[in-house]
């Protein structure tokens, strides 16, 4: 129960709503407004003492220090209530006095207060401002492919758009237009080097469920640029073990590194780009396929749904024929597992033969009991029994 309240509490984002209260009266704090709020109270204590002094003879209802403390606060305010004023001529003057420091000193303490929330707008549209997310998601890189990305996140999202923290490095008049753009996603902008762990924290990636890390466009280098990629994803697991990495790299032969950087998903350009031309080129209507397939806003495009309890234990076949009749087709199934580890292999013994699995596995980076990984697994035989843990990977929606 605490587990499902705490869940609770962090989806509907008073978790955000705090800590921006706690950081703003940290600011307060660090500025001069507790200094200035000090000079009110001692000019408040100091006109209710002198009104006190030269009216408490004459006017009864001065007499009282705490009733002519009311009247400085209602004098200074500029409130005015007239209830009670002072009668002497040098009363007057002490009120007089009073009423224009008032004006002089709340005139800066307004001015401070609003000071801070015009610099903190400043800042967080500067992309300067620390992020208090949870479970959302860290996008790194700006281009054409990150517009597209968000373009299908709210496409497939629907109504439960994740939260989004973008960084990147592009001009502020971009990041409006942007924010403004994809309000539904909640989305945040950092700027800076997202290859830099201090960029990292002020977007809240230790919190974070996912990192998306794509080609820096501003590198020339394609090579380069695949080393940000992998610079940025050993940053991010220093930070945040359990963040699930989406790394998309422009040559191969870095798959390898990102792999031992521990990154759960990796894409290369173009990877599919050859195999898709030469059925073209042969006459084929995969490419047309398999563009239907990966457009977002396409009724046949690839999903993948959860599977519905009563067809736990079922087998694929019966699975697939209730899919179709809701309008899918069900091509395979996924699954988050665990990742195969070294001691599911070995023995008990410690041979020279185990001793050098295990090293291969700790080069590949592999074994990491902490991590999950999504297994997917097509077309299986028709009396595959559906477990609880499989999701639906269809073709179309139901």
């Amino acid at each position: 129960m605490k587990k499902e309240l705490r869940k609770g509490f962090w989806r509907h984002g008073y978790h955000e709503t705090i800590s921006g209260i706690v950081d703003f009266l940290r600011l307060l704090w660090k500025s001069n407004l507790p200094r200035m709020l000090l000079f009110l109270c001692a000019g408040l204590a100091t006109g209710g003492a002198a009104i006190m002094l030269t009216e408490g003879q004459t006017a009864q209802v001065f007499s009282s220090f705490w009733t002519s403390v009311w009247w400085a606060v209602v004098s200074m305010t500029s409130t005015g209530y007239g209830d009670i004023v002072p009668l002497t001529p040098v009363g007057r003057v002490v009120g007089s006095f009073v009423i224009l420091s008032g004006v002089v000193l709340i005139s800066f303490f307004t001015a401070t207060i609003s000071s801070l929330f015009v610099s903190a707008k400043i800042k967080e549209g500067k992309g300067l401002e620390q992020t208090h997310y949870r479970d959302h998601v860290v996008i790194c890189g700006f281009g054409t492919l990150t517009t597209r990305l968000l373009d299908s996140m709210v496409s497939l999202a629907g109504k439960d758009n994740p939260r989004v923290v973008l960084i990147a490095d592009i001009p502020e008049t971009d990041v409006e237009e942007l924010l403004a753009r994809y309000n539904s996603l909640n989305m945040k902008f950092v700027r800076g080097d997202w290859a830099h762990e201090g960029v990292l924290k002020r977007a809240a990636l230790p919190q974070a469920k996912i990192l998306v890390l794509l080609p820096d466009e501003g590198i020339q280098s394609v090579g380069l640029r695949d080393e940000k990629t992998i610079l940025a994803t050993l940053a991010a697991k220093a930070l945040n073990q359990k963040i699930r990495i989406l790394a998309h790299i422009n040559l191969p032969d870095n798959r390898l590194f990102l792999q031992r950087a521990q990154a759960d998903e990796i894409l290369v350009s173009d990877e599919m780009a050859g195999y898709l031309i030469a059925s073209r080129t042969l006459g084929s209507g995969l490419p047309q396929a398999a563009k239907d397939m990966f457009n977002a806003e396409s009724p046949t495009r690839l999903s993948v749904a959860p599977i519905p309890s009563n067809l736990v234990g079922q087998s694929f076949a019966e699975a697939a024929d209730f899919f179709f009749k809701r309008g899918a087709i069900l091509i395979g199934l996924t699954r988050e597992e665990s990742p195969l580890e070294a001691a599911d292999i070995l023995t008990a013994d410690t041979g020279a033969l185990d001793d050098f699995i295990r090293r291969k596995f700790q080069e590949a980076g592999l074994g990491a009991s902490e991590k999950t990984l999504t297994r997917a697994r097509l077309n299986p035989a028709r009396d595959t029994q559906i477990d609880e843990r499989d999701e639906a990977l269809l073709i179309g929606g139901i």
